[in-house]
């Protein structure tokens, strides 16, 4: 009887030890690859940013540019210290990746309200896990290829996963945030809305 108590406690600690591990390196992982696709962005950006300034990129260059791993724009937020890309699209497998893109909402820049959500959790990424930190006006950037749109917060709220008023269109240049929280029990959604300011 002893020794069956020490084989299985043996066996959960080997086991615990393996799903550590096996979390650590998706997080590290995925950390590396956030790393080098913004890393990729500012690079592209960077040149067709020159280009442009030298004249020599006409609207159909721009739009022929190829972005590494799909990554549409890259979403910063300097008061908690996050860099993110940001993809097209809000299935499972794109969030564990990224941010996403809600399809049916405006691009940033344009007038609406652009809509992007981000996982908030420790297994599939910490992209948004400080987003309950940003605060009444906090400054967004979202770095395009062609150029860095600047946004001010303008509210932050916590609504049922139902309320899909946040994906609303609005008459001026808005970007929606929105996550899972708590962060453990995600039954509700953490919203930031900014709106674009000219500097």
């Amino acid at each position: 009887m002893k020794k069956a108590r020490q084989v299985i406690a043996t066996l959960l600690i080997v086991g615990g030890a393996v799903l550590l591990l096996g979390s650590v390196t998706i997080s590290v992982t995925q950390y590396q690859s956030k790393k080098k696709q913004v890393k990729q962005f500012h690079q592209m950006m960077e040149k067709v940013r020159e280009k442009g300034k030298q004249g020599k990129q006409d609207k159909r260059e721009q739009n022929d540019v190829t972005l590494p791993d799909g990554v549409l724009y890259v979403l910063r937020i300097p008061s908690i210290g996050t860099e993110d890309p940001v993809k097209e699209g809000v299935t499972k497998s794109a969030l564990a990746a990224s941010l996403g893109h809600e399809t049916d909402t405006v691009q940033p820049g344009r007038v609406g309200n652009c809509v992007i959500a981000g996982h908030r959790n420790y297994t599939f990424g910490k992209f948004f896990n400080r987003l309950d930190e940003v605060k009444v006006g906090d400054m967004i950037y979202v770095d395009t290829v062609e150029e860095t749109y600047t946004y001010r917060v303008r509210e932050t709220k916590v609504v049922d996963p139902t309320e899909v008023s946040i994906l609303e269109n609005t008459l001026n240049e808005q970007i929606t945030l929105y996550t899972c929280t708590p962060i453990y029990i995600a039954t509700h959604r953490l919203v930031i809305v900014a709106e674009r300011i000219y500097e």
